[in-house]
Formats: structure tokens, C-alpha cells, sequence
């Protein structure tokens, strides 16, 4: 149950990248990233398998204008069963020349269970740029796309394309 549970959680990450965008999609950056401290699991209550699920995670720019970067966030996210619906994102981006601080715009996720199993966690929506400083000043006010891909225990790929 647990192990369902992290991966529903990274699903809805944010918090969480790794299908390409569209053919004249431009990166704008690609993290590595990785659950910090301990994932909240609630459930509301009201029926089986409808839960809040919040989590702090830590990331490194790996590609694209954030290469380099060092991003921290947290989201929080209300699950039914197996789809997610993102209720709270927000994150800020460190280079030593730059920085930046985004907000969740929207965002869903999923989870596809195999023999029991979850075997695929993914969360796609949009991100703002409320402030962008220095090197990231460009990205100021611009509004980006954002998927996130399971690629194991606590550990996911985030993407942003313009």
C-alpha cells in the first residue's frame, strides 16, 4: 500500500517531467529530483481510496536554460484511486547567477496499476514563473508545461517546456 501510495504521490508531483512536449516545444529545463523527509498520506474520509497526498521534494538541473540549478518545491494533491488533481504547487530555482519562483497553474496525475502493481506514475499541468531574476530574468511572467515520470522509489525526472 505504501509502495502505491509513493507512487501516486510522484504522479502528482508537483510537484513532478519526462514526456516530450510538442515537435516546436523549447526545453526550458529538466531536473533530477528526489522525495525529502516524509511523504503525507491522508485519507479524507468520505470514501476508500480518496486521499490528500503532500510532499516536499529537492532537485538538479540537468538540461536546458536550468541546467545546473538547484530547484526545491512541495505540492500537495487530492487523489481518487488511481487519478490525481494537483491543489498546491510552488517551487524555487537556484543558479549562483539567477533565481526564480514558480507557482502551480494546474496539474493532474495518474497511475497505471500492473498485476496489482503500480508500474507507471505520471502528473502533466502548468507552471508561472511569478519571479525570475538575474540569468532566469526571461522567464519572468511566462507560463510553461510540466510533466513528471516515476523513475523509481522517491526519485523522478521533471520536465518544462515552453
Amino acid at each position: 500500500m505504501r509502495k502505491a501510495v509513493i507512487v501516486m504521490a510522484l504522479g502528482a508531483a508537483a510537484s513532478l517531467a519526462a514526456a516530450a512536449g510538442p515537435v516546436h516545444a523549447e526545453l526550458v529545463g529538466r531536473y533530477e529530483c528526489n522525495i525529502v523527509g516524509t511523504l503525507g498520506q491522508e485519507p479524507i474520509g468520505d470514501r476508500p481510496g480518496h486521499m490528500l497526498v503532500s510532499f516536499q521534494y529537492s532537485c538538479y538541473g540537468v538540461d536546458g536554460l536550468l541546467k545546473g540549478a538547484l530547484y526545491t518545491a512541495s505540492v500537495a494533491s487530492e487523489w481518487e484511486n488511481q487519478k490525481g488533481v494537483y491543489l498546491y504547487g510552488a517551487g524555487i530555482h537556484r543558479m549562483t547567477d539567477g533565481l526564480a519562483v514558480i507557482q502551480l497553474v494546474d496539474g493532474t496525475g495518474s497511475v497505471v496499476m500492473h498485476d496489482g502493481t503500480p508500474a507507471i506514475s505520471q502528473a502533466k499541468g502548468k507552471v508561472v514563473f511569478k519571479l525570475a531574476s538575474g540569468s532566469l530574468a526571461p522567464l519572468a511572467g511566462k507560463t510553461v508545461d510540466f510533466t513528471a515520470r516515476l523513475t523509481g522509489p522517491g526519485h523522478f525526472i521533471y520536465e518544462m517546456n515552453d
